[in-house]
């Protein structure tokens, strides 16, 4: 890498920020068997009767088959490039944005000021008027700590959960038998349903892809489908003022991550230490900001504040905006550094940045697809 072009620091913040209502744009879906296709097929729907929650279920059962997805599939921009590819060919017209980027990048860059100890690292290029920002996994994983036995089967709580909790059709079209076997479902992370929305902070547009659990009734064709949107989540059951303050950072990031996308309701189920599912609860994402205010177990006097979040993330997002250079054929690298608590913008020499713009980032199917526009 050369030397920094520029950095920023956390306390930047702007005055006022105003926040473009997210809308779908497309939708795609992984398969089990990783193909990214343009369409529904992976969509869930919620289903999980009170009579279910009250049996405990064990959300660490069928651990052992669980089907995890290969880790150079996940954070890739085949799916959200061909979702916007066909949105372009549908509606012959290309899409406005400064910033093209998956949902999980923008969480990391809006909760940095109360999430703050972790570096973060992206990789970054410009492409025919849009900056695409993508997290460098080989970097991330190598600062993370390894995952022991018990943080695994935790993680693997929340993929069952999600499992238990929907069914793969509205559920008037739905078997018995199939409800009745999704407790013993074999459980993958591999199949995804993501939801690509247009959306924007002051004057920079964005569109961001992400995941969506399920929907809670149904899709609707005729209007934005993203108020009818669910994500799923769990928890440790809460018993303890620390565990409560613990709780409020997670539901923290979780209000982010459902606020970027449009995701209006969420649910938690909560487990155990013996990871057996106690109780589910349901949140509105629009509430959590005045829940996290209003806590009085919570007198930190830093507490988590939504708006100051917002201010922080407006600044950040026009401050890349405006710095990545225009300039097609460079990668560069958006890094957090936690000693310094800057963001900072290097660029990539050619040994590091060949390998990210030749197939490692930008698909070539999408490349032609654009350079075919630009020439027509």
């Amino acid at each position: 890498m050369s030397g920094v072009i520029k950095s920023f620091s956390l306390n930047e913040r702007l005055p006022t920020t105003s926040l473009k209502q997210p809308k779908e744009l497309a939708s795609f879906s992984r398969t089990f068997d990783g193909q990214f296709v343009n369409d529904d097929s992976c969509l869930s729907y919620f289903f999980l009767p009170d009579s279910d929650v009250d049996t405990e279920i064990d959300l660490q059962s069928g651990y052992k088959n669980f089907k995890e997805v290969d880790e150079q599939l996940d954070g890739q921009f085949t799916g959200l490039l061909r979702a916007i590819k066909g949105y372009e060919e549908k509606n012959n017209s290309k899409v406005k944005a400064d910033i093209i980027t998956f949902r999980g990048i923008m969480t990391k860059i809006l909760t940095l000021p109360y999430n703050s100890k972790d570096p973060l690292f992206f990789n970054v290029v410009y492409f025919d008027g849009h900056i695409f920002i993508q997290e460098d996994k080989s970097l991330t994983k190598a600062n993370e700590n390894p995952r022991d036995d018990s943080i695994k089967r935790m993680m693997y709580s929340g993929y069952k959960f999600e499992s238990i909790a929907t069914v793969p059709k509205p559920l008037s079209q739905v078997s018995r038998a199939t409800i009745e076997k999704r407790f013993k479902k074999v459980v993958n992370n591999i199949e995804q349903y993501c939801s690509v929305v247009k959306t924007g902070v002051g004057k920079q547009k964005i569109i961001l892809g992400g995941e969506v659990d399920c929907v809670w009734d149904f899709k609707p064709t005729e209007s934005n489908p993203l108020p009818h949107y669910v994500e799923l989540k769990t928890s440790k059951t809460i018993n303890t003022p620390g565990q409560v303050v613990n709780f409020e950072k997670k539901l923290f990031r979780t209000w982010a991550q459902c606020f970027l996308l449009g995701i209006t309701r969420i649910i938690y189920g909560y487990r155990d230490d013996n990871l057996l599912l106690k109780s589910v609860d349901e949140f509105k994402t629009d509430e959590i900001p005045l829940i996290l205010k209003n806590n009085p177990i919570n007198t930190n006097p830093k507490r988590i504040n939504c708006t100051d979040a917002l201010k922080w993330y407006g600044a950040a997002v026009e401050w890349i905006s405006k710095e990545v250079p225009k300039e097609e054929n460079k990668a560069w690298r958006l890094s957090y550094d936690p000693s310094t608590k800057h963001l900072s913008l290097t660029e990539l020499t050619p040994d590091v940045a060949n390998p990210i713009l030749n197939g490692g980032f930008l698909s070539e199917e999408f490349k032609q697809h654009r350079l075919q526009r630009r020439n027509a």
